[in-house]
């Protein structure tokens, strides 16, 4: 199953261009699900259907959906609770999930979820996700490292058991001193965060698309966002672009493709309509965008070297570039973006090995 993300500042050509590729992929013969995720939900009324939290089926190949972040949250929650059994943390069962606050990323994590369960049933080959921002997306890739964070600074855990000595002297709440299972629903819960931000790894199928306009190509905050979300690992293919070609100068064209690098996403420029339509329309909508062809037709990206890390970072600039070993973890910064990771072999004493090429960079241990 592949998850394809329509994310744009703009709700309105987010939502109608997640509804023209999910209108014509069903049309194609691909099982499709059609969600929406963020605090205002338009692909309902795009579509002149009363969606909700379910999935309502329209047609045999199609339904939709708009997600209730609170309830999908919630629901998760209400599943782990009952196994804070002792302890400090078992008073943690008592806050249901009625009970639980919004928190930044909250939008993409439910997103996730939902993706995450369509998988699991077998029913659908595509989700399409209307949502969430750019930079929501980003600030709910970076929950595994704050709570990574959290858990060396209270209790020195790093990752499992906890191995970095170092970690284990300075917390605050040594976990020496404490039970296993009082810590062990919070080691769930960070990797739980963990597994969801794996599911937008492109080896997993995911893709994200920047719906964004000829203005906002000019503009360095685009190009912000694509470097933002090329270090958490996620693969921006396109940027849809709203609009006649001729509004898109050659000196912007000359930053995007694979002219201009491997790592540049492709401009797909073409009229896109927000009127509220059928899904027959729709459909014609997304035939006409994506030139009657597949709305996704590169495979997945696989690695074929556990021991090696390879991020496809547009616009990368190497003096940018600090990379640094800390508590057992590679630490990645990039102006005000920060990736925390583990690399297989760093904890047996391997070397860590870096090299930036055409904007991807390697990350492996020898």
């Amino acid at each position: 199953m592949r998850i394809l993300i329509y994310s744009s500042n703009n709700p309105i050509a987010q939502a109608a261009a997640a509804c023209a590729a999910a209108c014509h992929a069903a049309r194609r013969g691909e099982r499709v699900l059609l969600a929406s995720s963020g605090p205002g939900h338009l692909i309902g009324a795009l579509l002149g259907q009363n969606l909700s939290p379910r999935p309502l089926e329209l047609e045999s190949n199609l339904a939709a959906m708009e997600i209730g972040a609170l309830e999908e949250v919630g629901a998760r929650w209400d599943v782990v609770r009952p196994t804070l059994r002792s302890g400090i943390v078992a008073r943690l069962r008592d806050l249901s999930g009625d009970e639980l606050p919004s928190f930044p990323g909250m939008d993409a994590v439910s997103a996730l979820l939902v993706a995450d369960r369509a998988r699991s049933t077998g029913q659908f080959d595509l989700v399409v996700l209307a949502g969430p921002a750019p930079d929501s997306l980003v600030r709910a890739l970076t929950l595994p490292d704050v709570m990574r964070w959290l858990l060396r600074i209270l209790f020195g855990l790093d990752r499992g058991p906890g191995k970095s000595r170092s970690s284990q002297e300075t917390a605050l709440i040594p976990a020496a001193l404490i039970a296993p299972n009082m810590t062990a629903p919070l080691q769930d819960v960070r990797v739980v965060l963990e597994e969801q931000r794996a599911r937008l790894d492109p080896a997993a199928g995911a893709l994200v698309r920047i719906v964004t306009t000829p203005i906002e190509l000019r503009l360095p905050t685009l190009q912000t966002d694509l470097t933002g979300l090329g270090l958490y690992g996620l693969a921006v293919d396109e940027l849809v672009v709203p609009g006649a070609p001729a509004e898109v100068p050659d000196e912007i064209r000359k930053l995007y493709g694979h002219e201009a690098g491997p790592s540049r996403p492709s401009l797909r420029i073409g009229t896109l309509p927000t009127g509220i339509a059928d899904r027959d329309e729709w459909a014609l909508r997304g035939a006409a965008l994506y030139h009657d062809g597949p709305v996704i037709s590169s495979p997945p990206r696989t690695n074929d070297n556990p021991r090696e890390l390879r991020l496809v970072i547009p616009f990368l600039d190497p003096k940018s570039l600090d990379i640094a070993v800390a508590n057992e973890e590679v630490v990645v910064r990039i102006g005000q973006f920060r990736r925390h990771l583990l690399l297989p072999g760093l904890l047996e004493g391997g070397k860590l090995r870096a090299r930036v090429e055409n904007e991807v960079l390697r990350l492996w241990v020898e």
